[in-house]
């Protein structure tokens, strides 16, 4: 009894073999739009087929790549299964790829992330920080009103780049209202305590400070006392020379 099952267990095996020799995955295909632009959801599908054009329920690989090549997400999915990706504010523009592999089969298809310019605008206290959080220079004028009096900042930003500027007018409490471009988009912040700027001839004055960022020698304390050490042993070697040279 015990052997005539383990023939049959044997035959089985052998039947299974044959049957997945038959039905081998020979193709992939991925499903995905053409164009997006940062921010947007991308859904694409994976699908794996045998030689008859069969689909193969099977995970399979997938690596998302963007325009330089670096690997943003990868993973395994299966066959016909949605990939749901968020693509990010500052996706590099221009062609990324997708691409899906099952053993010794590859396949990768393109598709292209448009032109994003945004910046993240928000009032910090009396300062108004500007950052690019696109994937393109950010080059726009922005018009401040300080009550009812109006500023306009000429922002130039590049990618990732923050600017910094604080808003001054004579000690009051102000409605703060920053339009940026035409109006794409308004922000209002009402009460702002401001300072910095006096009454001059019966008239109020108001401005716009532009705030640096760090400095080279706080951005690099290390290099700043590398080159402390060597200006002290220049003036350590001067002032031995000139003794040396009165005796």
């Amino acid at each position: 009894m015990i052997k005539k099952e383990i023939v049959l267990g044997v035959v089985f095996l052998l039947l299974a073999g044959f049957l997945f020799s038959l039905v081998c995955a020979e193709k992939l295909d991925i499903e995905v739009e053409n164009n997006y632009v940062p921010g947007d959801v991308i859904k694409f599908k994976v699908f794996l087929y045998d030689d008859n054009n069969v689909k193969i329920d099977s995970k399979v690989d997938y690596v998302i790549q963007n325009y330089y090549k670096d690997v943003i997400e990868e993973g395994s999915v299966g066959s016909g299964e949605e990939v749901v990706f968020d693509l990010p504010e500052s996706a590099v523009q221009g062609p990324w790829k997708i691409i899906a592999s099952y053993e010794d089969i590859e396949l990768n298809r393109l598709f292209n992330v448009g032109e994003l310019k945004k910046a993240e605008i928000k009032l910090d206290g009396d300062v108004l920080v500007i950052k690019n959080v696109g994937n393109v220079v950010y080059d726009k004028k922005i018009l401040i009103y300080i009550g009812s009096a109006d500023q306009t900042a000429d922002v130039f930003l590049e990618i990732g780049q923050t600017k910094k500027i604080r808003l001054t007018a004579p000690d009051g409490d102000y409605n703060i209202r920053i339009i940026e471009g035409n109006e794409e988009n308004v922000l209002q912040f009402d009460g702002v305590k401001l300072t910095g700027n006096v009454i001059i001839n019966g008239k109020p004055q108001f401005g716009l400070e532009s705030i640096l960022g760090d400095s080279f020698w706080k951005k690099y304390p290390l290099v700043s006392l590398f080159l402390g050490v060597i200006l002290l042993i220049v003036v350590i070697v001067g002032i031995l020379k000139f003794i040396n040279q009165d005796k």
